[in-house]
């Protein structure tokens, strides 16, 4: 009986997510247009993602959020965003920190009906897999962004963790962080793999999706290190503080 209740309310979310993200996604096109030729930092067009992503947590009473530490992030400054990465939800809930960003990303998601299409919207940065061109564009193009008063969000690990553990991070998003002498703040996202467990197209019953900000780090500290070391440094730290926040969720 539990097995064929899951299916049932898998197939009224999949249907009602679909229904809503044609709904939603003529309505961005139309915003695009309309604001394209002011807004060139694309602010409406984040507000607009920000309720996109938001939205699925509101109307479901399974799916809560959880946002610790928002007083750790200075509306003022531009950061690079460094969060670890456990489900496509993660960045429903990145979008609950209050700044403009834009997204690094493979350029596989473009194929991802919807999602890769608000990548283009967004004027979200997208990369191809071991292509050193391709990642002095990403440089390129997010100082660009950066000279607008944006901050960039980047999942260091590079792909999804299989087993919800923070696993050793790439280098591109710190170096970001020095080539633009920018502040780097780390995030920390949990439960989002049992709102939507990876391996498969169910979604989760009862979830809790947590976003906890930490301290940032301070662009004199960026500045000051190799970036092997603040890589290391920065994923040492959120790896013990995933830690403790797991404890906390388990008992």
């Amino acid at each position: 009986m539990r097995t064929v209740l899951k299916y049932i309310y898998n197939t009224v979310l999949w249907t009602l997510f679909i229904i809503d993200a044609v709904i939603l996604m003529v309505i961005n096109a139309v915003v695009f247009v309309i604001t394209y030729p002011f807004d060139t930092k694309r602010r409406i067009i984040h507000a607009f993602s920000l309720y996109w992503g938001l939205h699925y947590f509101w109307v479901n009473p399974l799916w809560r959020i959880e946002y610790v530490c928002k007083a750790n992030i200075d509306t003022r400054k531009s950061y690079v965003i460094v969060s670890n990465h456990q489900s496509m939800f993660d960045i429903c809930l990145i979008y609950k920190i209050p700044l403009v960003f834009k997204w690094v990303s493979k350029k596989e998601v473009l194929k991802i009906p919807f999602v890769g299409w608000l990548l283009k919207f967004h004027g979200d940065i997208l990369i191809e897999r071991g292509g050193s061109q391709s990642a002095k564009e990403m440089f390129k193009k997010a100082e660009q962004w950066v000279n607008k008063g944006c901050s960039i969000s980047i999942f260091p690990e590079g792909t999804r963790s299989k087993d919800g553990e923070i696993h050793p991070f790439k280098e591109g998003a710190f170096m970001i962080a020095k080539m633009n002498k920018l502040p780097v703040l780390p995030v920390i996202v949990e439960g989002t793999n049992k709102v939507f467990p990876p391996g498969g197209f169910l979604f989760g019953g009862c979830a809790k999706g947590k976003i906890h900000v930490l301290q940032e780090i301070s662009a004199e500290t960026v500045a000051s290190m190799k970036t092997r070391d603040l890589s290391n440094m920065i994923y040492q730290i959120m790896k013990e503080e995933h830690k403790k926040l797991k404890e906390i969720s388990e008992n």
